[in-house]
């Protein structure tokens, strides 16, 4: 019995793009605002089709999105959104926000604060987001499925 190995290639890894912010609150309790994270999402969103098609796009719909865990004034957020399909006009994407640095309820002071050993995973969301062809000019466009 002849049997061959097929070796078969690692897949190339989807692009990322990140953001790191610091947020603040207008509550009285010191929760930012979902609203804040959404705009994060866009954010990184935006920066991640600049890399892609050499234009921000445009925020098609979010398919789901998941609160996960409460963000504070003062905290230091990552939000990372990553490609996960191109299609001619869409990108769909997914995006995680985290708590990378944190100053609510740390030390004696209002200016004391920890980075973080392990970041808090406070919310995630999956999205699509259209470029137009006439806008799209960078590396997708070669990328793109039928």
């Amino acid at each position: 019995m002849n049997m061959q190995s097929k070796e078969s290639a690692a897949p190339e890894p989807m692009p990322m793009a990140s953001i790191e912010t610091r947020v603040d609150s207008h509550y009285p309790d010191g929760v930012i605002s979902m609203g804040i994270i959404m705009e994060l999402f866009g954010m990184a969103g935006g920066k991640l089709s600049l890399m892609m098609d050499g234009d921000t796009g445009l925020g098609r719909a979010y398919e789901s999105v998941e609160f996960l865990a409460p963000a504070y004034q003062g905290d230091y957020l990552r939000v990372d959104c990553r490609l996960l399909s191109v299609g001619r006009t869409s990108r769909k994407r997914s995006y995680e926000a985290w708590v990378v640095a944190r100053q609510h309820g740390v030390g004696e002071l209002p200016s004391h604060g920890d980075i973080l050993a392990k970041p808090i995973l406070i919310a995630r969301a999956t999205g699509t987001a259209v470029v137009p062809l006439a806008n799209q000019r960078g590396p997708a466009t070669q990328r793109k499925s039928a």
